[in-house]
């Protein structure tokens, strides 16, 4: 039988006489090398399915936005100026509505107490929406504050009773005074008349009015009681 293509290889292999390559070591040792590199390789491949789950499966880093807070606890009144405010980065879903830029902020009254930390909103300041947060049919009405001095006691926020003035309806003498309104918000507040030296207060000498949140009936009284009003202020 004429020799085939594999016998010439194997007489070229045999004339080269190269060398065997080594049999795998054996015994105790050989086979604890060999278990402990598998565990190794196992170990690996574990913690790296590991990294690639908790990748897939961790949820996106949450979207921050800049804005701007109370630097420290700000009074009703107060005028913001640079040194009041400062930016921070928070959560965009936990940012409210209404944030005020850099721009709104500067030379803003507030119109109620702002904390330290406290995000900056138009409804804080006295620009801001006039029935922001009150409840849905609430209206504003202006009430005669009665005595101008009880304007320094005053301020958006607080909580007043309004009392109107009877009389007899014959005579015209006073009779005494009902209660109209009670426990209702104080929206807005005029400045209080200044000094003007010897000619007195400067500005308008009629009647202060105060705008309060109040309900439609509640207002109706209010308007009937025109001239007849006094406010007293709640602790």
């Amino acid at each position: 039988m004429p020799a085939t293509p594999r016998d010439h290889l194997d007489r070229h292999l045999d004339d080269l006489d190269l060398p065997l390559p080594a049999p795998p070591p054996r015994g105790p040792l050989a086979r604890r090398r060999r278990r402990l590199t598998r565990r190794w390789l196992s170990a690996g491949l574990v913690a790296a399915a590991g990294g690639v789950a908790v990748a897939t499966l961790a949820p996106p880093a949450p979207v921050q936005a800049r804005v701007l807070v109370a630097a420290r606890d700000l009074p009703t009144g107060a005028v913001l100026t640079a040194a009041d405010v400062t930016p921070q980065e928070r959560d965009d879903a936990t940012v409210p509505d209404g944030t005020l830029g850099a721009a709104a902020v500067l030379g803003a009254v507030l119109a109620a107490p702002v904390r330290r930390g406290e995000v900056l909103t138009d409804a804080r300041t006295t620009t801001g929406p006039l029935l922001a947060g009150q409840p849905a049919g609430t209206v504003a009405t202006g009430v005669e504050v009665g005595d101008t001095a009880l304007l320094q006691s005053l301020a958006p926020g607080a909580r007043v009773d309004v009392l109107a003035r009877t009389q007899d309806p014959v005579s015209g003498a006073a009779t005494g005074a009902e209660r109209i309104a009670a426990g209702v918000v104080v929206l807005r507040v005029p400045a209080p008349p200044t000094s003007g030296g010897l000619l007195g207060p400067s500005g308008s000498q009629g009647p202060a009015s105060v705008l309060l949140a109040v309900d439609p009936a509640t207002a109706a009284r209010l308007a009937a009681a025109a001239g007849r009003t006094v406010v007293t202020v709640r602790s």
